[in-house]
């Protein structure tokens, strides 16, 4: 299968048993959040990761989460795990791993408060 490419100027790869990601930081254009964003090269996982939210959570935007096919709008899921301060390569592997499994999620609604985007 051919992908078309996910941007790689500028970014970080990162490998997770067998599939290659791409990830970032930066600040959303519409809130004053950084966000993580982890994008798989076959973009089938796209997750994005409020790093200053009170509450620590992730959007999935992908195909798939949790090895489930998705809808492919914004699902938002509480983290087990807090969030640095600096996010750093280990911590990214963190999140792909618990994304890629096959684990039971608390899945949260978007209230504009302690989830903000």
């Amino acid at each position: 299968k051919t992908y078309m490419g996910v941007r790689k100027k500028g970014r970080r790869k990162i490998s997770v048993g067998d599939t290659e990601y791409i990830w970032y930081v930066e600040m959303d254009y519409d809130s004053p959040y950084h966000i993580l964003h982890i994008v798989s090269v076959d973009k089938h996982l796209i997750l994005a990761c409020p790093i200053d939210s009170e509450t620590p959570y992730i959007i999935s935007k992908g195909k798939v989460f949790q090895n489930k096919n998705t809808n492919g709008i914004w699902n938002r899921y509480l983290l087990p795990f807090d969030i640095p301060e600096i996010v750093t390569p280990s911590f990214v592997a963190k999140i792909i791993t618990w994304a890629i499994q096959d684990i039971s999620t608390e899945s949260i609604e978007w209230n504009g408060k302690s989830i903000p985007i």
